[in-house]
């Protein structure tokens, strides 16, 4: 193809590309018409579909609804209850229940057959292998049947459905399961065969069309139901399956019978079916389709046209182009030369005066292109790079000030569930965490040691409750010091680096103790733990790591933490290089991280009040 292009002379190429032009506009034009008026005919579909299926998920679901309603008083019987809390295989037992509690619940079940004439079988069977048959038929109700029926119906009482179709005729099993006097847990089943005829003309009269028609499915895709029953138990190809099992509601295109077709579906909140509406796609564009011949004709009408104004079109303007041609290409090997002008006044002529004189200022006007490209592509990326910052700006701001609202008040939302319904875990760890969240965003730098220890104890808070291992935790303070500055958020990476790093295999229990001392005008706030320590060599490598002095920074593995090296600059920033944190350790022995910071001056207990 490529080489067959090549080898055309200018003529037939512009003779093609004059045919391209006059036609593809029509294409496009047409693809646009036929495409949006798929689209409406789809939305059209779909909403009619809906609208159809909506319709017929209300009518079965308050034709199901209503006999959960019938049997509740049957369920909630006490004598329903007392027959499945009795013992198997007792003959006493046996003789008593059949002439007192059998006549009751038989004229039960009996006035529920007389509302609902529709009922073909109602059965009652409890783990204790007793069961109540009304309208017996013959057919036993198999232990294998009741097995299956009690593994898939809820706990919650609430009834499961299944249709089957038996030579024509609709029919229902509804099951729910029910309990007894004396037990929490359910220990029987209530099971109900409805003829459903009345449903199954509701569900063939769902009007779709000649060739449209409606089903039903269960969650897995399997039909359960279609109006022509040979198509009862086949499958949703792989598409359909996985929309309907992914979502509630919605549309696809899958292939069914052979043919593609357009499918709606919705899911009934109480049956848990999926209610499908479907129509081929053959039938669902047939209105469209003749704008697809119409577009076809239209092409062929306008490529001939093209082809005749083309010619003689091209015939008038190849001479001076072919002569164009000729003086570009010594251009080409760079040579600036002129074309002769032409005796003739027409645009072509002009067009040949125009080269002329842009040959004269090629060169100049190069180079003005040159530098404005360059200008205007400097002063487009300095726009953008204003544009990207201020929108950067403007997020940080907005997050400043919806986040730490929005999360605090989720934290004490969580809070209030907890202590609502009495779960004293999750009140805990949301109180704590919103303690700690509050404390992390507060816009200061410079707090108390009395606030870091309320930080470290809502910390350990979510630790007890995450890892079920408790840590002892022992205060050694001196009270006047709880109001010393420090460096916020700097004592809690120290007591979570000691439970992380510290702990070793075999341990009976985890002692963290933060103590303070004064060594001359220095205070140390020290983390104890009795974990396993860290070597000699480890020990040495950290610390030179926390010199302020270094040139080099030292990448420190896990062993510590990185923790440790922001909170010792953090301090020497705060108070000076002087200060920070001082590691002593043992292996097997412990660890203790001392911070060192200014010793102001302590304050009395109403200071500190005050």
């Amino acid at each position: 193809m490529k080489k067959w292009h090549h080898s055309m002379n200018l003529f037939q190429r512009m003779l093609l590309y004059f045919a391209i032009v006059m036609i593809l506009p029509l294409i496009i034009v047409a693809s646009i018409i036929y495409m949006q008026s798929s689209n409406s005919l789809e939305k059209q579909t779909e909403d009619y579909l809906g609208q159809v299926v909506t319709n017929v998920s209300f009518q079965t679901d308050r034709f199901v609804k209503n006999y959960e309603l019938v049997t509740l008083p049957l369920v909630s019987n006490p004598n329903v209850k007392h027959f499945l809390d009795l013992e198997a295989n007792n003959v006493k037992v046996e003789e008593h229940i059949r002439y007192q509690n059998y006549e009751e619940i038989w004229t039960m079940m009996d006035n529920i057959i007389l509302q609902k004439p529709e009922i073909n079988r109602m059965y009652i069977m409890g783990d204790n292998g007793r069961h109540i048959d009304l309208r017996d038929k013959g057919s036993s109700f198999s232990k294998e049947k009741y097995n299956h029926l009690k593994k898939i119906t809820p706990d919650s009482g609430k009834i499961i459905i299944y249709p089957s179709n038996q030579n024509g005729t609709m029919t229902l099993t509804i099951a729910r399961k029910i309990r007894g006097m004396k037990s929490f847990s359910p220990n029987g089943i209530l099971i109900i065969q409805i003829n459903a005829s009345e449903l199954g003309v509701l569900w063939k009269e769902a009007n779709l069309g000649n060739e449209g028609f409606f089903m039903i499915a269960d969650r897995d895709g399997k039909v359960i139901y279609h109006p022509d029953s040979k198509f009862i138990g086949n499958t949703l190809k792989e598409v359909g399956r996985q929309k309907i099992a992914q979502f509630n509601h919605g549309t696809f295109f899958d292939e069914w019978n052979n043919e593609s077709t357009f499918f709606h579906f919705l899911t009934s909140e109480y049956t848990g079916w999926k209610l499908i509406g479907a129509v081929p796609e053959s039938q669902l564009l047939a209105p469209i389709s003749g704008v697809r011949l119409t577009g076809i004709i239209s092409a062929i009408v306008v490529t001939i046209i093209a082809l005749m104004i083309s010619l003689n079109f091209i015939s008038q303007i190849m001479k001076p182009i072919r002569l164009l041609e000729r003086t570009m290409k010594t251009v080409e090997q760079g040579k600036w030369k002129k074309v002769p002008n032409l005796s003739r006044n027409d645009e072509i002529s002009s067009l040949l005066r125009s080269y002329n004189t842009m040959v004269d200022r090629l060169s100049t006007l190069v180079d003005q292109v040159y530098i404005a490209e360059l200008k205007n592509k400097q002063v487009k990326i300095e726009l953008q790079e204003r544009e990207l910052e201020k929108q950067k700006i403007e997020i940080q701001a907005l997050q400043s000030q919806i986040n730490p609202h929005f999360l605090y008040n989720t934290l004490e939302t969580m809070n209030a569930y907890g202590v609502i319904n009495e779960v004293k875990e999750i009140s805990e760890m949301s109180e704590a965490l919103a303690s700690m969240f509050r404390y992390s965003v507060r816009n200061l730098e410079l707090v108390t040691l009395a606030d870091e220890i309320v930080h470290v104890k809502s910390y350990l808070t979510i630790h007890d409750h995450r890892v079920k291992k408790p840590i002892n935790l022992v205060v050694d303070i001196d009270p006047l010091l709880y109001g010393a500055p420090m460096a916020k958020l700097s004592l809690q990476p120290l007591v979570e680096n000691a439970i992380q790093h510290g702990y070793r295999k075999g341990m009976k229990e985890i002692v963290i103790t933060i103590r303070t001392t004064i060594h001359g005008s220095c205070l140390h706030v020290s983390v104890i733990d009795n974990g396993k320590g860290i070597t000699n060599e480890r020990l040495v490598e950290i610390q030179k790591a926390m010199k302020p002095d270094r040139k080099n920074k030292l990448e420190l593995r896990s062993d510590l933490g990185i923790g440790v090296t922001n909170v010792n600059r953090r301090i020497q920033l705060l108070f000076g290089d002087q200060y920070g944190l001082d590691l002593k350790s043992k292996v097997n022995e412990g660890t203790m991280v001392s911070i060192v910071l200014p010793n102001k001056p302590r304050h009395s207990k109403s200071e500190q009040t005050a």
